[in-house]
């Protein structure tokens, strides 16, 4: 089973051999052995590179599920105690959520599950794949940004959601922007250079669809791929940025920035956690989800 995953992964006899560390020739002899089993060549030479059959294509999702639910079971000790568990999680979270939420995240599972610990990726237009594939334990990220992820037809049935916060949008100027008072009309707003979020995938952002729904156009004088290289953009500038609340408010007291109401209306963010069904009997995942919660209930 271990060598068929790894073929199907690799579509390399080399490759698969490294990763399982045996010899080419073990590879090979196991590649032959899978072939007798199934009656299928498995894979067919095209040119310098072996592609998969039909046979194979069928067996990649069965096999690789099979093989995430081994480990899982090597990984469940009897009773759960999360004072000695000891396990690693892969999370994929925005700047936004790595900021908010993630610190109570942290001071929570210091304390009681010191043994758990955890590495933190960027959301990208995979990352539900990446959950279906085992490359990832979790994801944050906002309801609106599930329409432009990669295979999301298929997903469907596979991942799980929970809602964990909401944020709004607001606007952040430098403290000293002379352009602006206490409040902020829509014609100063659009009269105004902006700092902007750009998606990678080229998709729209909540703001510039509140744009477009507002029916204005305002000139963006820059762009960044996260909302905290936007605020950072602002002080000593003439910039304005429209960007979540709760960022706004926490890069406040630390940067030379003014929090406004923004003039336009602006869709909310609802925030969700996601992980694939397979870990819905995991009792350390469950830990952690409850943990993503109690952190979800101390900003509201």
């Amino acid at each position: 089973m271990r060598a068929l995953d790894a073929l199907l992964r690799e579509r390399n006899v080399t490759r698969a051999a490294d990763e399982l560390n045996v010899t080419q020739q073990a590879m090979s002899g196991s590649l032959k052995r899978l072939r007798e089993y199934f009656d299928d060549p498995i894979f067919v030479r095209v040119g310098q590179h072996l592609e998969p059959t039909p046979m194979a294509l069928a067996l990649v999702e069965p096999v690789r599920d099979t093989m995430q639910q081994i480990a899982l079971t090597l990984e469940t000790t009897p009773t759960f105690a999360p004072e000695i568990t000891k396990r690693h999680f892969r999370i994929a979270m925005s700047d936004h959520a790595s900021l908010t939420l993630l610190p109570h995240l942290v001071a929570h599972l210091t304390n009681v599950a010191p043994g758990i610990s955890y590495e933190i990726q960027p959301v990208t237009k995979d990352t539900l794949y990446d959950l279906d594939l085992g490359e990832l334990d979790f994801s944050i990220m906002p309801q609106n940004l599930r329409v432009h992820q990669s295979n999301l037809s298929s997903l469907s049935n596979k991942i799980r959601t929970m809602p964990l916060f909401t944020d709004n949008f607001v606007c952040v100027i430098d403290e000293n922007n002379p352009q602006v008072g206490e409040t902020l009309t829509l014609e100063q707003y659009v009269r105004m250079d902006h700092a902007a979020l750009k998606m990678g995938d080229g998709s729209q952002t909540l703001v510039e669809v509140s744009w477009i729904n507002a029916g204005i156009s305002p000139h963006v004088t820059a762009t960044a791929s996260n909302f905290t290289t936007l605020i950072c953009m602002v002080p000593g500038t003439p910039l304005i940025a429209t960007v979540h609340g709760r960022l706004a408010i926490k890069f406040k007291a630390m940067a030379s920035v003014r929090v406004v109401a923004c003039p336009v209306r602006t869709d909310v963010t609802h925030q969700q956690l996601n992980w694939h069904y397979r870990h819905d009997s995991d009792p350390t995942h469950s830990f952690v989800r409850d943990a993503f919660l109690a952190a979800s209930e101390i900003m509201r």
